[in-house]
């Protein structure tokens, strides 16, 4: 299972993960998805998390998932400097990608392996549901 992260104001993205603008504050995040109306992907991460260091060096940049990111405000969280966000979102493992309505509501858990297929997929998915 995978979700995003959090930090303060925009940044730019994690290694290898350029073309995406993440939100490094996971309340702002949401803040800006409220008032945005967009829907919110939260990565939840590490430094020293193998996986997630896979997927900032091979998944984020990939085009497709790139493109798909520009439908939602991406939040990435650090469990290390956000632990109580982890804690709310009952996250077991990282890497962990959770997809938010702009309204709230119950988060929706990214599933199924780790491909830039597969995420963008369900990116695209998340999205249309969200903005209907």
């Amino acid at each position: 299972m995978w979700v995003a992260a959090a930090g303060s104001g925009c940044a730019p993205a994690p290694e290898g993960g350029a073309g995406i603008d993440w939100v490094k504050d996971h309340a702002e995040g949401l803040r800006q998805a409220q008032e945005s109306g967009r829907p919110a992907l939260v990565y939840f991460t590490a430094d020293w998390c193998a996986p997630c260091v896979e997927l900032k060096k091979y998944i984020w940049p990939d085009r497709s998932v790139v493109e798909a990111s520009k439908r939602f405000v991406m939040i990435y969280v650090d469990v290390d400097k956000e632990p109580g966000t982890l804690a709310a979102y009952r996250v077991r493992g990282i890497p962990a990608i959770f997809f938010l309505s702009a309204r709230g509501g119950k988060p929706m858990a990214f599933s199924g392996d780790r491909s830039a297929a597969n995420l963008a997929r369900q990116m695209k998915a998340a999205a249309d549901s969200f903005l209907r």
